[in-house]
């Protein structure tokens, strides 16, 4: 089973932990780093990486970073370069269908999955709707 990381700023990432949870029960290999505000990027690179780490080896992570360009992004482009697939843009309804995914997909074709999932939860509701 793919292990996942997720990075963000402040507390977003427990938050999406937390919710997911909510939903589809306790997880494993699931890790949380958040930035605190003033945090120094080196850390915030080691606490990224000790995560991946406690996951296993390189093939069996999966990073999902909530902006691109941020810190946190930043702090993780290390990781990208060497292969392992940082995923930035994280949302709920992706890291939902990655949790119910990951049991029987290899790390790339959950990378590919987020991409997927993220682009189709995106839906205006009220235009929706309108149309039914």
């Amino acid at each position: 089973m793919v292990g996942i990381v997720l990075v963000s700023h402040g507390s977003l990432a427990e938050g999406l932990k937390n919710a997911a949870e909510m939903i589809v029960g306790p997880q494993e290999r699931l890790l949380v780093v958040g930035m605190e505000p003033g945090a120094d990027p080196a850390n915030l690179r080691q606490q990224i990486e000790r995560a991946v780490a406690a996951l296993g080896s390189p093939e069996e992570a999966l990073v999902l970073i909530d902006i691109l360009g941020g810190s946190p992004a930043n702090a993780s482009a290390n990781l990208a370069n060497s292969g392992i697939p940082v995923i930035c843009g994280v949302n709920l309804p992706m890291l939902l269908e990655l949790l119910t995914q990951r049991e029987n997909a290899t790390q790339e074709e959950l990378a590919s999955i987020a991409i997927q999932t993220a682009k189709e939860s995106v839906i205006n509701l009220t235009q929706q709707l309108r149309d039914i």
